[in-house]
This record gives structure tokens, C-alpha cells and sequence, in this order.
């Protein structure tokens, strides 16, 4: 039975309200794609962060089930011990750059026992050095940390010259719902990219419209519309030196299908700022699109351009100039390719 993972939240939040009193385990973040591996009926079992994946194809979700099935570490762990189901990340390219040898590799960092409880941090990377599994590195051990003990870690990685940002975890700490839960802190310019390639925004933003307008309307099914349109075109297979083309080419669809929906919502919007954003979003999804990596939380966003927590009824953005004018000519989108 699929498991999912429980939720990392920001340190600041309610639900990690006090979680650095105490003896707090500091974690690299890494920037993959969450899955987990357990053994049900003497049969292996993945799955990515919301879906139980189908074992039958070694080449499927990027490659990640024939590495489970080929790993020797994996497999020896859950025959010695199959009551346990491991948590990992699957790294795949998404907001963070890392060195190209880091890549299509799972890396463990997190096991749930079956009274399920979950397993204390030393454990897991004990298990991890016994069979060979790779792990993120664990930068410190700290008693009480401060902002500034975490400050120096965020961003971080042995993986690439920066990372995500860090995990805190504190195996004595329930917050107070009765929940044993971990924090996280990221840094500010991976959580200005993330918005970008999984759908967030933020009312008091600068750019609050231009994000509604991604959000809304930059979808895998225009993106992958724009790729069938312009297969047929040209004789040779799609890939990534078609990236200005499709990224012109959305930018372009957007402007001319939904302008009479978006004046009819939006009061102002700067398009040399929705071309960069619209941009950037549509490169995200189409290279996924190439890599057959489409499980990710921005083809699971809401209709309207919105997340769970931004409502925008009532909010205004801070900027009222720049306003943009007219639709423009279809472009190539060099610029933000570069």
C-alpha cells in the first residue's frame, strides 16, 4: 500500500513552531523528485511523491524504476529487512544545477518502521553506508541551533556549486497538533525559480499579475499543443535548440487566445516581465516534457492561477505602472534561452 511522504514545512510555521529546542540534525535539501520504495507480497514497490508507480517498465519515470530493480544496495536492504519502506530523493533536473554525475541517482533520507514511527536519522545512514545507498550529506548536529547556525548551511551542497537549503530534524519534537514533523529553510533564490516551475505566488508581490497570467494559462497542455504544432514542420526530432521557438511560441498562444479573459481579470501587467516568467515556466515544462519527467506539481495546479493559500480576491498589486498595451508579434524567445 502507497504511502506518501509527510510534509516538510518552513521553519517559521505554526506546525515547526519550537522545533530548534533541542538537539536538531542539519540536512541538505535536495532539489530531486520524492519517491519511495517498499516491498508488498515479496514484490517490489515505487512510487513518486502522490502515485504508486507500475514495474513493468525499466526506462519509466526517467529511468528511476530500472534503477531501483538493477540497484543491489536496495534490493539486499529490503530482503533483509522488508517491513521497511525507504524514502528518497530521484535526482532529475528541475530548479537547482547540479554536477551532471550527480544526476539519475537516488540518494535516501528517510525510513519508516512498521509501527510506523520513523527511523532516527543515524539509523538511516547507517543502513545507507552498510548496503551502498547514497544519502544527503548531514552538515551538522547542533543543540539549540540559531538562525545564524542555519544561515551558514543554506545553500550549500556537495552535490553542485549550490543547493535547495537544509532539513531540521528533531526526533524528539512533536508539535502541537501531536505531530512529529521536520522544517526546512531554502534559499531566496530557489524559492523565486520554484515559483516559477511548480505554480506559486504571492499576493504582496512585485509581480503578483504577471505570476497569476503563468500560472493560470502556462499549462503542460499548451506547451505540449505548441510541440505539435511545430513537429510537423521540421525533420528532426524535438529537442532542446527548439527551446526559443516553443518559449516564443507560448508566450505568443497566451496573448492571442486568452487576452479578452485576462483584461477582463488583471488591471495591469508588464509584458516585458510576463514574457521573461512565461518563458522561464514553458522551458521548465518542455524540457520535462523531453525527459518524460511530467509527475510534478505544476501540471497539478488549480484552474485559476491560484494556490491553495493566495486568494486574490481583493488584492491588489503594489505596482501600478508599466502597463502593457496590445499583443505582440509571435517571438523567438532568444534571449531568455540564453
Amino acid at each position: 500500500m502507497f504511502i506518501k511522504y509527510h510534509k516538510i514545512h518552513r521553519l517559521g510555521k505554526t506546525e515547526v513552531e519550537d522545533i530548534l529546542y533541542g538537539t536538531c540534525i542539519i540536512q541538505e535539501k535536495i532539489d530531486g523528485a520524492n519517491t519511495s520504495i517498499w516491498k508488498e507480497d515479496d514484490k517490489l514497490h515505487v512510487a513518486s511523491r502522490n502515485l504508486e508507480k507500475e514495474m513493468t517498465d525499466p526506462v519509466e519515470f526517467n529511468g528511476f524504476i530500472g534503477y531501483v530493480q538493477e540497484h543491489e544496495g536496495v534490493n539486499a536492504l529490503l530482503k533483509d529487512h522488508p517491513k521497511l519502506r525507504l524514502y528518497g530523493e530521484w535526482l532529475v533536473k528541475h530548479t537547482i544545477q547540479y554536477k551532471e554525475t550527480a544526476y539519475r541517482k537516488w540518494y535516501m533520507f528517510d525510513i519508516l518502521l512498521p509501527d510506523d514511527t520513523w527511523m532516527n536519522p543515524s539509523g538511516v545512514s547507517q543502513l545507507a553506508g552498510e548496503y551502498g545507498i547514497l544519502e544527503p550529506q548531514t552538515f551538522d548536529c547542533i543543540h539549540n541551533p540559531t538562525k545564524e547556525d542555519l544561515d551558514k548551511y543554506v545553500g550549500e551542497s556537495n552535490l553542485g556549486e549550490n543547493g535547495e537549503g537544509i532539513v531540521i530534524k528533531n526526533m524528539e519534537f512533536t508539535n502541537k497538533f501531536g505531530d512529529l514533523v521536520y522544517a526546512k529553510v531554502v534559499q531566496e533564490k530557489f524559492m523565486e525559480e520554484n515559483a516559477i516551475t511548480f505554480g506559486g505566488n504571492n499576493k504582496y508581490s512585485e509581480t503578483y499579475w504577471e505570476m497569476y497570467i503563468v500560472n493560470k494559462y502556462t499549462t503542460l497542455a499548451r506547451v505540449q499543443k505548441i510541440i505539435d504544432k511545430i513537429q510537423p514542420e521540421i525533420n528532426e526530432p524535438m529537442d532542446r535548440q527548439h527551446v526559443p521557438r516553443i518559449m516564443g511560441s507560448v508566450y505568443h498562444d497566451i496573448l492571442t487566445e486568452e487576452i479578452w479573459d485576462i483584461q477582463k481579470k488583471v488591471p495591469v501587467v508588464n509584458l516585458k516581465i510576463l514574457n521573461r516568467l512565461i518563458s522561464k515556466k514553458t522551458k521548465a515544462i518542455y524540457f520535462d516534457i523531453l525527459e518524460g519527467n511530467t509527475d510534478r506539481v505544476v501540471y497539478n495546479q488549480t484552474t485559476n492561477g491560484e494556490t491553495e493559500t493566495n486568494n486574490d480576491e481583493g488584492a491588489t498589486s503594489k505596482r501600478e505602472d508599466n502597463v502593457g498595451e496590445g499583443v505582440p508579434e509571435e517571438t523567438s524567445g532568444d534571449e531568455e534561452s540564453k
